[in-house]
């Protein structure tokens, strides 16, 4: 109806005044926010898995010999599955922060359907969905948003702001690594080597945290009106037998692994 609509004021215009029309008014193509939320959650979580995965393959066999030598039996594998990680890490950072417009889902597209929900993202819409979901009463779910956060365009723009700045992290030392090395045959052995000794394992780790964090606090905000902090996770490396971050998972069931080489 919306299109019909303003297709008839651009046919009308264009009969009383001959003359080319103001454009349409730009509309955010994303979807739903909580759809946008999932798979943003899925390409964070991968990328987390996938990084910790690498570092536990060099750091657990570096640390055990006896590991790394059971591991050098089966030599083809074990290189094959770590390289298969790192490329993985690169695909899943490119496909959050690259802007191409083919994409159906980034970084970008979960800001915007952020902002087109803004007005849901409030004490009213919690209490709305707590009702909805049939886990409170009227009452009680006004009681419980009556002191919860109502985002804010402010809070919005302190996301894209700590989003510009991760992209241009991610721009001036990881990009071209996904581009050149993994996705295309971009560089030779030299280039390749020259774009691996710019990146740094902990600048990865708080790239990784703050996709995290990102992605916790949006989620929290939906379910508890929490709100947003956008201070990047920490991750424990080893981590200890609680730790529920994807990356420390994915490490303590690496190790799980590579120290069961040499279990008796």
């Amino acid at each position: 109806m919306l299109v019909r609509f303003w297709a008839a004021i651009l046919s009308a215009f264009q009969r009383l005044f001959g003359r080319k029309p103001p454009a349409a008014p730009k509309v955010r193509k994303t979807a739903p926010f909580l759809e946008e939320l999932d798979v943003f959650d899925r390409d964070q979580n991968g990328a987390q898995r996938y990084f910790f995965g690498y570092l536990a393959m060099h750091r657990i066999p570096a640390r055990n010999p006896e590991v790394l030598r059971r591991m050098n039996d089966d030599s083809t594998f074990w290189i094959t599955t770590r390289n298969a990680l790192l490329a993985s890490t690169f695909v899943a950072l490119g496909r959050i922060f690259d802007q191409d417009s083919k994409s159906v889902h980034n970084i970008d597209k979960l800001l915007g359907s952020v902002t087109n929900e803004i007005g849901s993202l409030n004490r009213a819409g919690l209490a709305q969905r707590r009702v909805a979901d049939g886990s409170m009463t009227v009452a009680k779910a006004e009681e419980y948003a009556s002191d919860r956060h109502d985002l804010t365009v402010e809070d919005i723009r302190a996301m894209r702001k700590a989003v510009d700045k991760w992209r241009k992290v991610y721009a001036a030392r990881y990009r071209d690594i996904r581009h050149k090395i993994f996705a295309h045959r971009g560089a030779n052995s030299l280039e390749a080597e020259a774009l691996m000794a710019k990146t740094n394992v902990d600048e990865m780790k708080e790239l990784l945290g703050f996709l995290h964090a990102l992605h916790q606090s949006l989620q929290q905000l939906h379910a508890n009106g929490l709100a947003p902090s956008l201070t990047p996770a920490t991750f424990e490396v080893p981590p200890t037998p609680g730790g529920s971050k994807g990356a420390e998972i994915l490490y303590r069931e690496a190790g799980n692994v590579l120290y069961g080489l040499i279990d008796p």
